[in-house]
């Protein structure tokens, strides 16, 4: 938690960069996964895991210099993340998957190269995500329960981003992030649980 504290701070300190500030749109589709999802036990009794694939949308903001050069973007975005397991032997009818939907802040500097009407970029930084719904699906069994918290502290989850897309006309973004969480998001001692996610996504900039 230090870690990341001190590197928040440092992604807000540098953001002070000299620029032009755009408001957009940005919308994608997330892959996500979760790393170590299940426990040994219940990985040897014939489960596996596999990509959930979600939603990302919401406001973006971004900070550019006028030519080459660095810059920052943030955000707020919902953001959907879990996990599919499928079973690995007749043995096992369980097929599901778990659905968590995140609003989610990312804090990224970025530097960006423009080359006329089009634009090159790459960015890396940190997010923090508060899980407002979650649901539990076992599609064989009909089984769609709610996911219940015991303290907010359990709907927290913050990490790291890395990127890089493509602009055009300083108005349309093409862009890919992968993301990895640093918090375990297990409440079991025996078990650690950290999400990440493949993003490809669109942003429209006013």
């Amino acid at each position: 938690m230090k870690k990341f504290k001190s590197g928040l701070i440092t992604l807000l300190f540098l953001a002070s960069v000299p620029g032009y500030s755009q408001l957009g749109i940005k919308a994608g589709i997330n892959m996500a996964n979760e790393v170590n999802p299940l426990k040994s036990g219940e990985i040897t009794t014939g489960l596996s895991t596999d990509n959930l694939i979600g939603y990302q949308l919401g406001l973006y903001y971004q900070l550019v210099p006028k030519k080459a050069g660095p810059g920052f973007d943030t955000g707020i975005f919902i953001s959907q993340k879990g996990y599919t397991y499928t079973p690995n032997s007749e043995n096992t009818s369980a097929v599901g998957y778990k659905e968590l939907n995140y609003v989610e802040v990312p804090l990224n500097l970025r530097y960006q190269i423009p080359l006329g009407f089009l634009s090159i970029f790459g960015f890396g930084g940190l997010y923090a995500g508060y899980v407002m719904t979650g649901k539990n699906v076992v599609e064989a069994e009909s089984i769609n329960e709610n996911i219940e918290f015991a303290n907010s502290g359990d709907r927290l989850d913050y990490g790291y981003n890395l990127g890089a897309g493509m602009g055009f006309f300083k108005k349309v973004q093409f862009s890919v992030n992968w993301s990895r969480g640093i918090k375990n998001l297990s409440t079991d001692s025996d078990t650690t649980i950290h999400n990440k996610a493949f993003t490809v996504a669109l942003t429209y900039l006013f």
